[in-house]
């Protein structure tokens, strides 16, 4: 398995103003955002582990955890435990961009 970059490993929130053509666009969730009900994130751990953010009845974040493996530098593929799974949720993701303060990633 690949390593990824340590740079992605913290709690993103999805800014879909901002998602371009096919790509989402994440931000740390330490910095401040435009006000929007219910937006869905992302936590990737370095333990291979990560959690599907998802809005709940209060627009409070419902995390749904699964694993994730990296066949490459650039791309991370999840799964889910069975049930767990959220409707919609995509099963990987290639990395566009990775910075401090943006992620961009394209679900695959």
């Amino acid at each position: 398995m690949t390593s990824l970059p340590p740079a992605l490993f913290r709690r993103w929130v999805h800014v879909r103003e901002q998602d371009t053509a096919g790509v989402r666009v994440y931000r740390p969730a330490d910095q401040p955002l435009p006000p929007a009900r219910g937006r869905e994130g992302i936590e990737f751990r370095d333990d291979g582990t990560f959690a599907d953010l998802r809005p709940g009845p209060t627009d409070a974040p419902v995390a749904f955890v699964g694993h994730w493996t990296a066949p490459s530098r650039t791309r991370v593929d999840l799964s889910y435990p069975p049930g767990s799974r959220s409707a919609g949720a995509p099963t990987g993701y290639e990395i566009v961009e990775l910075t401090p303060d943006l992620l961009r990633l394209r679900p695959v």
